[in-house]
């Protein structure tokens, strides 16, 4: 994939988390309203609140992985010898990988319960809501795998 595609696949999924935060928010303050001043709570706004939420934070992860976001020992890395750092970079990439096969793996296994039931109050399949797990999941594995290439390509070392 070219770094163009990639650029745009990743502001795609930036401005999708972005405008799924904007609508969560806006649920949230519409129920909030609806509690307190029109003393009438909103049975469905908790569960898309709640949903919402949990595509924002998987989605999330896998933006973080390609920013290299996500908690890491830099500081002790950058003291240790190049040697060393290849080592810890291919240990943790790896792990990270098993990570986001394990998440394709089980999220595919959730799917086929999702299919099978409905949530509380919007009474949708929770298919709808599981799909993101498989889906981040392949998403971090893609970006971790670019990130090898990157690392151990051409230029070496260049992982941003």
């Amino acid at each position: 994939m070219t770094q163009r595609r990639e650029d745009k696949l990743f502001r795609t999924l930036y401005n999708i988390a972005g405008i799924m935060m904007m609508v969560m928010v806006g649920v949230i303050f519409l129920q909030v309203v609806a509690r307190y001043v029109l003393h009438n709570s909103l049975s469905w706004s908790e569960e898309v609140g709640r949903y919402l939420f949990v595509w924002i934070t998987f989605i999330g992860a896998a933006l973080a992985v390609r920013k290299h976001a996500h908690v890491a020992l830099d500081s002790f890395l950058r003291i240790c010898p190049p040697k060393i750092q290849k080592i810890m970079f291919i240990i943790g990439h790896l792990a990270m990988l098993c990570l986001a096969f394990t998440m394709v793996y089980a999220g595919i296994l959730m799917l086929d319960l999702g299919k099978k039931q409905v949530s509380a109050a919007l009474q949708i399949p929770m298919i709808y809501v599981y799909i993101i797990i498989p889906v981040a999941g392949a998403l971090m594995a893609f970006y971790l795998v670019l990130d090898f290439l990157r690392y151990f390509g051409p230029k070496g070392g260049d992982t941003q």
